[in-house]
């Protein structure tokens, strides 16, 4: 009987002290509660249970951040060193302005007032970056197959659910150089939804496709004046569909202001000098840029009134007769002298 107590005992002091281990994860520069779950028996301020949190990084030594003693006198963080952290009420650790530096393991270790080894839990800490929204674009390949690509420039540790008419997409195209494209099974409209995530965050970017893209070709730039002085100017590709225009002077944006005007693929306006004109085309695959034109519509000479026409005629016929009589006046004084 004795030797089955002792065997029960043994068990017990075994399952209580076997170490537990698990994954938690935090985002670049947030905050983090690694919990203490284990419930201390004494907690009274004169006895209480000794708990000690200790952290394992990239480096080869254990570092011990935090705990309590049996006296019940806290040791909190000296945040000499990362990581930054703090003790909550309950003796959970707090970790805050979390970096990549900061993953690793944080064993928190509770005893009984004995001094033996109670529980013992690791948490392996995960650092990971928010992801963004995820792009998507869609294309069609030389044999007609639509592919439809979705990525996120930020995030790490990432998954991707791309969803096409209520398809999940799971088939890479096997294409050379469209490894990163799935390909589409169904015809369009496609209404597209592509899901990116981590363990911290997810985004979800949902759009319609109503035809294939197409890439679109170098624009030019094309000048028309007008009789007034004004001008305008197209941009035009010859080949893409549904490009979106920019239009650049003298390498400046252009907006929309009382001295330009722009609508749709035409630039209108009026300049005294010289300017350099060029325009971008982009759609959901492509991005041109035209070459500079120089452009500059002289305004016409202005129209002559008969009420100026009748001064400049009075002015030369003064002129004339002024010419005239001074003649005459050197005729007479030359009579004179002989």
């Amino acid at each position: 009987m004795n030797s089955v107590v002792l065997l029960v005992h043994i068990c017990v002091v075994m399952t209580a002290t076997i170490a537990i281990v698990q994954d938690v994860y935090a985002a670049s520069g947030g905050k983090i509660v690694i919990p203490l779950d284990t419930r201390l028996e004494h907690t009274s301020g004169v006895i209480c249970n000794k708990y000690t949190w200790t952290f394992l990084g990239s480096g080869p030594y254990i570092r011990r951040l935090a705990g309590g003693k049996e006296n019940c006198i806290r040791d909190d963080c000296t945040n000499e060193t990362r990581p930054r952290c703090s003790l909550s009420g309950n003796g959970s650790l707090q970790l805050y302005d979390v970096k990549p530096d900061d993953a690793g393991e944080y064993t928190i270790a509770t005893y009984h007032i004995s001094r033996a080894k109670n529980t013992e839990v690791t948490f392996n800490l995960h650092v990971l970056d928010a992801v963004s929204q995820p792009d998507v674009s869609l294309l069609c390949l030389a044999d007609g197959q639509p592919v439809i690509s979705c990525f996120a420039v930020n995030g790490t540790k990432i998954s991707t659910s791309i969803i096409s008419n209520g398809e999940l997409l799971l088939k890479k195209s096997v294409s050379e150089g469209y490894e990163k494209y799935f390909t589409v099974s169904s015809s369009a409209p496609w209404n597209v939804s592509c899901s990116i995530s981590n363990k911290i965050s997810q985004k979800t970017t949902n759009v319609l496709y109503n035809m294939c893209p197409v890439t679109l070709s170098e624009p030019s730039v094309e000048t028309l004046c007008h009789p007034d002085g004004s001008l305008e100017i197209s941009c035009k590709t010859e080949n893409g569909s549904e490009p979106s225009l920019s239009w650049f002077i003298d390498g400046n944006p252009v907006p929309s202001t009382s001295l330009w005007k722009v609508t749709e693929n035409l630039l209108s306006g009026s300049t005294n000098v010289a300017v350099n004109v060029s325009c971008s085309a982009r759609n959901a695959i492509s991005s041109v840029q035209s070459p500079v034109a120089t452009v500059t519509c002289l305004a016409p000479a202005p129209h002559l009134t008969a009420h100026v026409v009748c001064k400049i005629l009075v002015f030369v016929l003064f002129t004339v007769l002024l010419i005239s009589m001074i003649r005459d006046l050197q005729h007479k004084n030359e009579e004179q002298d002989l």
